[in-house]
């Protein structure tokens, strides 16, 4: 593994000026360099068992004035996922760290700092992938532009500014939860964590929303408690991988209580287990995740209203049945009640089949997981073969919401369109496993 160090800003100039040696900046940067092979080699052998960059390139860059209003990993460096690549990947090293290294002060923010940023750049595919759907909106954007069509293109600004929020969280949750698991650190109060990003979530649909119907939408809106949620990242993240299963509800809970207080109760087997399961998540189900969460993180009916405004149209019934749903105790009753408000009736056997035929051999592994595909499978089996007409009610109605285009939130909606239907997938199976798990009378 080869490490650049460029200093394309003329900083090694600027700490000449303020006093330190040659022979003291050459040693900042060997420690540099050290820092980030050491850590390429935990983050990318250790953790994720996979090959090591070929290529790491450190830009030196001088602090400006708006860089240093920031706070801790944030102002001191940043990944370039812009100009990285699976196998070159390029930082930039702020004055400060490089100050902190010359001077031997806050090591320890400065291993972070480099924990942080790998594990951004372990991020990378996920981050590329969700770049890819940001461009295709800005492409619609510039459509509806070039159209003169103000009402399509408000609907897409708001919806790339809400899932590049989404992005945000999701991003920097991964990044700060590796740093914090990997050096062991406190990370302070969490308490008031599910309260604040609950408040955050709420403003952002809200301010979606207005924009689309050409509001201010910066009215009521505070930066600063959107900015301040930065820092509850992580736990909102561990949250929503214990929610969707993919960390054991006892992990999560051993992760937050290390964050609250620097006393880890993991092994290096469970950290890797959390972090993988971290960089595997997708921002579809990071989404998916926040919302069957519910109203305690991320409010679902101004997270529904603004799908709905997007869609330029709706029907509140449904709406409040779907809502309901969300909120009520889990039986079949009340699912197939919401599903017969919502969808008004079942698809048939025939259609069924072949809207199956058609999902298993066409959907492409861009938009359903593994996963996703044998819970439908699991669904349509029970349709077909079960023996029980509750049962297979039950799937039926799954089945039909999934495979209907337009429903709650219709399936062309970029990013969003989903999410529902695979809300809908889990709740169908949770509620079948919970009737196969009940003791007979």
């Amino acid at each position: 593994m080869n490490i650049i160090i460029k200093d394309d800003q003329g900083l090694d100039a600027t700490l000449m000026m303020d006093g330190y040696s040659g022979e003291q900046r050459m040693e900042a940067k060997q420690v540099l360099r050290a820092a980030f092979r050491d850590t390429a080699v935990r983050v990318f052998q250790e953790v994720l068992d996979r090959p090591l960059p070929e290529t790491i390139t450190v830009n030196l860059a001088v602090s400006r004035n708006d860089e240093l209003k920031g706070e801790g990993a944030a102002r001191l460096a940043s990944f370039n996922s812009e100009v990285s690549r699976i196998d070159s990947f390029d930082f930039t090293i702020r004055e400060l760290t490089v100050k902190k290294v010359l001077d031997h002060s806050d090591l320890t923010l400065f291993k972070s700092t480099v924990i942080h940023e790998m594990f951004h750049a372990a991020d990378l595919s996920m981050l590329e992938e969700n770049q890819r759907l940001f461009d295709g909106l800005r492409e619609k954007i510039n459509e509806s532009f070039s159209d003169f069509n103000q009402e399509v293109s408000n609907g897409y600004i708001a919806l790339l500014k809400t899932l590049q929020m989404f992005n945000h969280y999701r991003a920097e949750g991964v990044a700060i939860l590796g740093e914090s698991l990997l050096m062991k650190s406190e990370f302070g109060a969490i308490d008031n964590a599910t309260a604040l990003f609950c408040r955050v979530f709420e403003m952002a649909m809200m301010r979606a929303q207005m924009s689309i119907y050409g509001y201010r939408s910066e009215d009521g809106f505070d930066e600063d408690v959107f900015h301040g949620a930065y820092a509850v990242a992580p736990i909102i993240l561990l949250m929503v991988l214990g929610k969707e299963g993919a960390v054991k509800g006892e992990l999560v809970m051993k992760a937050l209580d290390g964050l609250h207080d620097g006393m880890y109760d993991l092994s290096d087997e469970e950290i890797i287990s959390i972090m993988r399961s971290a960089l595997a998540l997708n921002l579809t189900g990071y989404i998916q995740g926040l919302v069957s969460l519910g109203d305690q993180v991320a409010p679902i009916r101004p997270f529904l209203d603004f799908c709905i405004s997007l869609q330029q149209d709706g029907d509140e019934d449904s709406t409040n049945a779907y809502e309901q749903l969300m909120n009520e105790p889990r039986s079949a009753a009340s699912f197939n009640a919401a599903m017969s408000q919502i969808m008004g009736s079942c698809m048939d056997e025939k259609e069924l089949a072949a809207l199956y035929e058609d999902f298993i051999t066409n959907a492409s592994d861009a938009s359903f997981s593994l996963q996703m595909r044998e819970k439908v499978t699991k669904l349509y089996n029970i349709f077909k073969n079960d023996g029980n007409p509750d049962r297979q009610r039950l799937a039926q109605w799954a089945l039909t919401y999934f495979f209907d285009d337009e429903d709650i939130i219709h399936d062309d909606v970029s990013g969003l369109g989903f999410v529902d239907d695979i809300i809908i997938i889990d709740y169908a199976i949770n509620l079948l496993n919970h009737e196969q798990d009940e003791p007979q009378k």
